[in-house]
């Protein structure tokens, strides 16, 4: 199993007020309800991540994994299997939310809960891949399971989103999911009760065909789960 924490929370509307007023028509000289409105594009962007399980503007996350499913010594079970094998080996780990920008660190704890930090010349950092890996390099290995914890054994610390950091990062946001966020940042501005499947107030469809290029989709990998 694999838990992903966030460290530090973005704080970085890719969508300003004066933007939303403007898409939105309304005056931008009244600030009367500006606390509103950024509370919605706060959330606009927050369902955004969710549906895309992509990280927009910067943040730090961090990814634990109880194991790493793809140890030599791993007992194959007999029988005949028709499900997708899951367990198959691999020297990486794919980190979920991309974009990757850059890894913190990568830990592994010992059983009396003490931490030591993987070297990062044992790993290549791949920053290139739709969603980033920590892969290892020739001749080397992850520690061994015997000395680790059974749970939360493995760490990897990392920023990810668009940009390098809080500065940039709003103006590198592909066009669509701004465009996205601040249609749904609208339509909740217009529509404040509660929507279910029954209310003819449901969220755009629009909105899902802007981000639907964007949403990460996994099969076949417990790992970033």
């Amino acid at each position: 199993m694999s838990g992903l924490k966030i460290k530090t929370a973005w704080t970085v509307n890719v969508v300003s007020i004066a933007d939303f007023k403007a898409f939105a028509r309304i005056d931008s000289s009244d600030s009367t309800e500006n606390s509103l409105i950024e509370s919605l594009i706060f959330v606009a962007q927050d369902l955004a991540e969710q549906f895309m399980n992509r990280a927009i503007t910067y943040q730090v996350l961090q990814l634990f994994l109880d194991r790493l499913p793809f140890y030599s010594d791993t007992r194959i079970q007999e029988g005949i299997y028709t499900a997708p094998d899951i367990t198959y080996n691999s020297n990486y780990i794919v980190l979920p939310k991309p974009n990757l920008i850059e890894i913190v660190a990568v830990k592994y704890y010992s059983d009396d809960n003490t931490a030591t930090t993987f070297a990062p010349a044992n790993y290549f950092v791949d920053t290139t891949s739709e969603q980033g890996r920590v892969v290892l390099r020739s001749g080397k290995s992850w520690p061994t399971t015997t000395e680790l914890r059974d749970a939360n054994a493995y760490e990897v610390e990392y920023k990810a989103g668009y940009g390098n950091n809080n500065g940039d990062t709003a103006s590198l946001v592909p066009r669509n999911i701004t465009n996205a966020i601040k249609m749904l940042a609208l339509h909740l501005y217009e529509n404040r009760d509660v929507v279910t499947s029954m209310t003819v107030n449901t969220i755009p469809v629009t909105v899902g065909t802007l981000l639907s290029d964007y949403k990460v989709r996994r099969l076949n990998n417990i790992l970033g789960g």
